[in-house]
């Protein structure tokens, strides 16, 4: 690898599988010489179908009974540069899976009833089930790029839902989004963890796009989308992230939008919810822990669907203001006299007016028809404040009641 990915852990994680070699034994290291462990187990085009999958462990020493956490590796694309060396790789990816599945997803506009994958993407799942049954203690950390996004995304969706628990995180980049062409069945058992998986996508990368849309963010897609806020490259570059940047805080930039970072942010706390509920149930609930668990959750709720609202009135607030602006010039133009004509300012003002571009044609339209729809989230912003509210002191006055309770809410809370 001559050029370097941007100095982020999980991508360059991910981008690792590119590295030559990737043979049993091997200890993989990213481009900032950081170790990632142990090559253990290589599906290399085992199958025919073109499945390239790495298992990856700390210490290839222990025993696989023991093994706490893998990592594993979904290559993406063999280049087409690689034609003359690597024919049958580039033929499988590109011919037989990459231009097959972009075409089905484009196809499919609404969700698919059937499962709609190919051979890549099955040997890619049974690739994943064999490394969990090797490793059967063992939590899983997936990464994948482009094609190997796609073979992630369905691996993880091919899955029991027993099995889908033990995925412990996925960040997958630049890939078209499979979900569409999953079946129902499918779709269910990936949802179950939309809030571990990382699911980025470059608007200016047209691959990455497939079967993407931005006003959906992660509605109806793998996990949580996260549309990368790139500079311009060539389209190679493009596609293989080297228009990533980075913010001040060390993480790739991101563009902000509701139908993903608010949406998003939810998920995430609600994962955090969910893992602290299944470590109370253990021994099962007590009363203050099924206390905690339900305030909480209430909390969450009303928190997420508050900040949801509050961002979708700022939306609307913009495209009215914006609405209103872009009419005022027009209204504003029409006192202006056109090039060869001997009317007044004022005399063209009326001849537009007779010809029904008016204050109320075009500023009083958008009023008309925005304001309702304002004063409906702006009811709805102040409902669901006033419910976050009330649910707040709720709690609190239960716990300045009860301050065994209070202590172990606190204790509970920084589990969170």
């Amino acid at each position: 690898m001559t050029q370097n990915y941007v100095k982020e852990d999980n991508l360059q994680t991910a981008m690792a599988e590119y590295q030559d070699n990737m043979g049993e034994g091997r200890t993989l290291y990213d481009q900032y010489e950081r170790e990632l462990g142990t090559v253990t187990q290589v599906y290399n085009n085992t199958t025919g179908a073109g499945e390239q999958v790495y298992a990856v462990v700390k210490n290839p020493d222990e025993k696989a009974e023991d093994v706490q956490e893998v990592t594993v590796l979904f290559r993406g694309s063999t280049g087409p540069d690689h034609i003359l060396n690597e024919a049958p790789d580039v033929w499988n990816d590109w011919a037989e899976n990459d231009s097959v599945i972009a075409k089905r997803i484009i196809m499919q506009s609404d969700l698919s009833d059937r499962d709609q994958s190919t051979e890549q993407l099955k040997a890619s799942a049974r690739a994943l089930k064999d490394i969990m049954e090797k490793y059967p203690n063992a939590k899983i950390n997936i990464y994948g790029h482009s094609l190997g996004s796609m073979d992630a995304q369905y691996a993880m969706a091919a899955l029991e839902a027993a099995q889908i628990e033990r995925i412990q995180q996925a960040y997958i980049y630049n890939g078209p989004d499979v979900y569409r062409i999953l079946s129902p069945e499918q779709r269910k058992i990936v949802d179950q963890i939309k809030g571990r998986i990382y699911n980025y996508a470059d608007p200016k990368d047209k691959i990455s796009m497939v079967g993407r849309d931005p006003n959906k963010g992660s509605i109806g897609s793998v996990g949580m989308v996260y549309y990368v806020d790139s500079e311009q490259e060539g389209f190679v570059n493009q596609h293989m992230t080297y228009g990533y940047r980075l913010d001040k805080d060390g993480k790739i930039k991101i563009l902000s939008n509701t139908s993903t970072v608010a949406y998003n942010n939810f998920l995430i706390k609600m994962e955090s919810f969910k893992r602290i509920k299944k470590s109370l149930a253990a021994d099962g609930f007590t009363s203050n822990e099924q206390i905690f668990l339900d305030s909480e959750q209430a909390k969450l709720t009303a928190s997420g669907i508050c900040y949801i609202v509050t961002e979708e009135l700022g939306v609307l607030k913009k495209i009215y203001n914006d609405g209103v602006q872009d009419a005022s010039e027009v209204l504003v133009s029409c006192s202006n006299v056109p090039w060869g004509f001997i009317l007044s300012p004022y005399e063209t003002e009326v001849a537009y007016s007779d010809g029904g571009v008016t204050y109320e044609t075009t500023i009083g339209v958008i009023q008309k028809r925005f304001t309702p729809v304002l004063d409906t989230a702006k009811q709805l912003e102040k409902d669901f404040t006033d419910l976050e509210k009330q649910i707040k002191n709720g709690i609190q006055k239960k716990l300045d009641e009860d301050k065994e309770l209070a202590n172990e809410f606190k204790q509970w809370e920084s589990l969170i």
